[in-house]
């Protein structure tokens, strides 16, 4: 049928152009808005579409699109009431629909996800707000270029949508509104309907986007029409996923399954359930099809909703209350996790004083708002330096793409000394501003600006998450610019012991200064990874088991602890800690990540990885998908975790540990050249010593073991009586012939390494209890070794060294090749210890043909 061209050209403002297309009672046009001069789309009803059903249902419309607000929902800007009917004016979208951008666009399957997850965010924000879309289908959802993934999915056309609290009356007459394709079971029965018969259609459109079918249609085309449809739809089981895409791997067929089951009840609860289950398979589900990613998929749809879901359902509950008891009520009341970033504050004008004043000026902002992260209850804060000429929209796509879900900005306007600054909460998913403040403050009485501005950031979330407030405290103005200079040196890692002395003299006069804490805590974190030195770590705590004496929040305490404890040999403590915090309010997707570093320092590589994938499941955070890939290397499934690496830098280019973990996979699966290349990409000056090492040993497995052994030494300078390096120099040295000067290594080794219980001490004591003929005890140590870590590639190696050095050669050969089948190069069993087993008959053929010439 052919549509006509509009009769009227202009309605009120708005000068319509021509029509974009028409539906069973509505037309909709393309018009300009002559005031705002922007392009809109304008649903009208057709002439002949007057009945008042027709007039009811597009009025119902109006009042459900007026309410919601979402950048995955076409939003509704006016409502005109014309003299025969009415009309919306609405946001045009350019682009295509889903069902052509389906035909057309050969999405990739990362697309394909992105735009799933996206129609769950705007399914989440219409149920939350108690409204159902009873047509969910591709022609009702609009493609327009832009956004963090680089298309924006919209749901339009809530013509038949309602309202859970709406009068039936409008859909009495046709209670089986809408399309059969995508109607759920009760929905064609004309049973009451929930949430979960929206995500009934998303199933079906999830289907046909993964598995290139619908689920319920024939092969013979006869049987394919509208009754013989919604027959199956209501009894006969939809097509296996599986059976209608092969490739589809077991985690995509689990949640598809689960979105197309016949009882609503055994549907996931909520949208947004849906939306973590497939953010964790974009992550990491297209990777494998192994059950272990089925069981999390299945985990995360059970998921209890969040508070502000379940608010309808817990008042029409609330005379069971009482029966429920404590636990039922701590469940509802628990807050929904906050991972907050920093953006760069925006300073403009010149404030009088120091020459650096406006630098000052700057880090004391951006200090008062990180500070005001830590005072607010299941809030964690998200590390964040934007790129070189990084406009402030890619700002918030790189934080979007971290798993953030509120940032902080500052714009500052100074003269002189007086600053009028505006703070913004912002929302990264939509780019919407959440919460605004603005006031001025003297910059050169900063302290107490830092205070107000810490407080004002506070107020800009909801009041259940503040905690108590604290005091200020004030130092005098030398110390607070000494403080204020360590801060604005944290992120680039620039600190030393002399920095760690003025804090701890700060402290001293500051006691009950929390700020202070927090600082001496990331500086003693810095220097430990840097060094390798545990006793930073031990500083730290003692000092903070004195802060609780002071008044300093215990709360705070403890999450400064549990990061302490993540970093070093603290197994009961960490176990202990984690427990309390996982009952409070603390981020569960930063409580995991802790878990997930935790365990991979402590040998415990799949309970690392599954916390690691779980946290990178609710925050997809470069920190969380490194984790991932450090304990798949670590537990030698390097494939996997070479996959993880690329996606990885493939986002974040310049996460330089990523490069480093790449140089370690290809280092252990002897592609040397490669190693090479992945540890020199990293600029010099941002070399870790670890990776530095790591140099060393590509040196070393290529032969060039006087290069190897200067690059080893010049790590020595910078942690003197590191114990894996000094061992890394003794094999240059037994490559060199240096036996003497090796065996005086190995004895320092010993002496360094006595009564230390973590796995590294202990594995290289065992290997220079080998080397100095202290055979026994070099056995029963590796063996106890191999007993707690069994997966650990690097004990493995060392228990090889260990009884080829005791001329045990039958276990020496079990774990070389074990070795070799998970891919390590025939380049690390190039000892002389290990190359005596090319002479001994126990040797298998496998590791003969691996080893030897």
């Amino acid at each position: 049928m052919e549509i006509a061209e509009p009769k009227q050209q202009q309605l009120g403002r708005y000068r319509i152009e021509r029509t974009l297309g028409a539906g069973g009672m509505g037309v909709v046009y393309l018009a300009h808005d002559t005031k705002l001069h922007r392009p809109v789309a304008i649903k009208k009803l057709r002439d002949d579409a007057t009945n008042a059903t027709a007039r009811a249902r597009i009025q119902s419309e109006a009042q459900l699109l007026a309410r919601l607000n979402h950048s995955n929902i076409v939003q509704l800007y006016d409502v005109l009431e014309e003299r025969d009917g009415i009309a919306l004016v609405m946001e045009y979208v350019e682009g295509t629909t889903l069902k052509q951008w389906m035909r057309e666009a050969s999405p990739t399957l990362r697309d394909k996800l992105s735009l799933l997850i996206q129609l769950c965010h705007g399914l989440t924000e219409a149920h939350s707000l108690g409204i159902i879309h009873r047509d969910l289908k591709p022609d009702n959802i609009l493609i327009a270029r832009g956004g963090a993934d680089g298309f924006t999915a919209k749901i339009t056309d809530f013509g038949i949508a309602k309202s859970l609290q709406a009068d039936e009356s409008i859909t009495r007459e046709d209670h089986v509104a809408g399309t059969v394709e995508v109607m759920s079971p009760e929905q064609l029965q004309g049973y009451p309907l929930c949430p979960r018969s929206d995500l009934f259609s998303l199933g079906t459109i999830a289907y046909e986007l993964l598995c290139g079918s619908r689920p319920f249609d024939k092969d013979d085309k006869g049987e394919n029409g509208p009754m013989a449809l919604a027959q199956r739809v209501v009894h006969d089981p939809h097509t296996p996923p599986q059976q209608a895409n092969p490739d589809l791997p077991e985690p995509f067929a689990a949640l598809l399954d689960r979105l197309l089951a016949k009882n609503p009840e055994q549907r996931p609860e909520t949208a947004e359930q849906v939306a973590e289950a497939l953010g964790f398979l974009r992550t990491e589900g297209s990777n494998t099809i192994t059950g272990d990613y089925s069981e999390t998929v299945t985990r995360l749809l059970r998921k209890p909703p969040n508070k502000r879901k379940r608010l309808l359902a817990t008042l029409a509950g609330v005379a069971a209350l009482g029966s429920a008891g404590y636990w039922g009520w701590k469940e509802f009341t628990k807050l929904e996790p906050q991972y907050i970033a920093v953006l760069p504050v925006e300073i403009h004008g010149e404030v009088r004083g120091e020459e650096n004043a406006n630098a000052l000026t700057a880090t004391m902002v951006r200090q008062a708002l990180m500070n005001a992260t830590s005072q607010l209850k299941a809030s964690a804060l998200v590390s964040f330096t934007p790129k070189e000429g990084q406009d402030f929209d890619a700002q918030l796509q790189a934080l979007r793409d971290k798993g953030v879900t509120d940032a902080l900005f500052a714009r500052l306007d100074c003269a002189q000394v007086r600053c009028e600054i505006e703070l913004q909460r912002i929302g990264p998913v939509d780019s919407q501003i959440r919460q605004q403040a603005s006031f001025a403050f003297l910059a050169d009485k900063r302290q107490e600006a830092e205070y107000r501005v810490g407080n004002s950031a506070i107020a800009l979330f909801p009041e259940d998450y503040a905690k108590s407030a604290s005091e200020q405290v004030l130092m005098s103005q030398s110390d607070y610019n000494d403080y204020l200079d360590i801060v604005s040196r944290l992120d680039s890692k620039d600190v030393t012991d002399a920095d760690l002395a003025i804090l701890n003299r700060l402290r001293g006069t500051h006691p009950e200064s929390r700020m202070v804490y927090h600082t001496l805590v990331n500086v003693s974190a810095i220097l430990h990874v840097l060094t390798g030195d545990k006793l930073y770590l031990d500083s730290a705590l003692s000092r903070l088991n004195e802060a609780k004496e002071f008044g300093v929040e215990g709360a705070t305490i403890d999450e400064l602890k549990l990061f302490l404890y993540s970093l070093g040999d603290y197994q009961e403590q960490f176990e202990a800690l984690s427990s309390k915090l996982e009952a409070s309010n603390y981020p569960i997707a930063e409580l995991k990540n802790k878990r997930a570093r935790y365990f991979y320092r402590n040998g415990k590589y799949e309970a690392g990885l599954q916390e690691a994938m779980e946290a990178a499941a609710l925050n997809p955070s470069a920190d969380n998908l490194y984790l991932i890939a450090l304990n798949r290397i670590a537990s030698g499934d390097y494939s996997a975790a070479r996959s993880t690496l690329e996606r990885l830098t493939e986002t974040y280019p310049d996460h330089w540990s990523a490069y480093s973990a790449r140089g370690v996979i290809e280092l252990e699966s002897g592609n040397l050249d490669e190693a090479e290349k992945a540890i020199t990409a990293i600029p010099e000056e941002l070399r870790g010593w670890r990776t530095r090492s790591n140099l060393g040993v590509v040196y070393f497995l290529q032969g060039e073991y006087e290069k190897a052994r200067a690059e080893q030494e010049r790590v020595l300078k910078d942690v003197p009586g590191n114990i894996a390096t000094m061992e890394e120099v003794a094999a240059s040295l037994l490559m060199l012939n240096e036996k003497e000067a090796a065996t005086e290594i190995y004895g320092k080794i010993l002496s360094l390494s006595d009564g230390q219980e973590d796995i590294e001490s202990q594995r290289y004591r065992s290997l220079a209890l080998a080397t100095l003929g202290q055979i026994s005890e070099a056995i029963a140590m590796i063996n106890d070794l191999v007993k707690t870590a069994p997966e650990d590639t690097d004990i493995k190696y060392s228990a090889a060294q260990v009884f080829a050095l005791a001329g045990e050669w039958r276990s020496a050969n079990y774990y070389i090749e074990q070795l070799i089948d998970q891919g390590m190069s025939a380049a690390w069993f190039k000892l002389p210890a290990l190359q005596q087993l090319c002479t001994q008959p126990q040797t298998s053929e496998k590791v003969a043909a691996a080893i030897c010439n």
